[in-house]
């Protein structure tokens, strides 16, 4: 199943995106927890997600989680491009379209589980 398959944030996509994160195995060191946030998301969608990697592994969760390091605000339109691959994660932050709160360690970790994940589910 491809990123695209499901609609961004619902239920459905994060099954998907926690399937191909579950091949990541467990997160070594400290506890990763980062949400997103989209401005704009439909009533469709989850309007944050978070993704959490500790020693029971990685996945994705629906909503803000209270022991997030750092958030990340985004629109839909520039979240779906990130899913998708065409925008380049670096341009979209120093563009401004993607702001950044807190722990920058924490996103870059989070954003290398992620593009490994989908890698995965476009590969599908």
């Amino acid at each position: 199943m491809s990123p695209t398959d499901d609609a961004l944030y619902t239920d459905a996509w994060l099954a998907s995106c926690n399937e191909a994160l579950s091949d990541a195995g467990r997160h070594e060191g400290r506890a990763l927890v980062v949400t997103e946030l989209v401005t704009d998301a439909p009533a469709s969608a989850h309007a944050a997600i978070t993704l959490v990697a500790d020693d029971e592994g990685v996945r994705l969760v629906a909503g803000e989680h209270p022991a997030a390091t750092a958030w990340l605000t985004i629109t839909m339109r520039d979240a779906a491009a990130l899913h998708e691959g065409s925008l380049d994660p670096a341009a979209a932050l120093a563009e401004g379209r993607v702001k950044v709160r807190g722990d920058l360690r924490a996103v870059v970790d989070a954003a290398s589980l992620l593009a490994d994940a989908h890698a995965r589910l476009r590969a599908r």
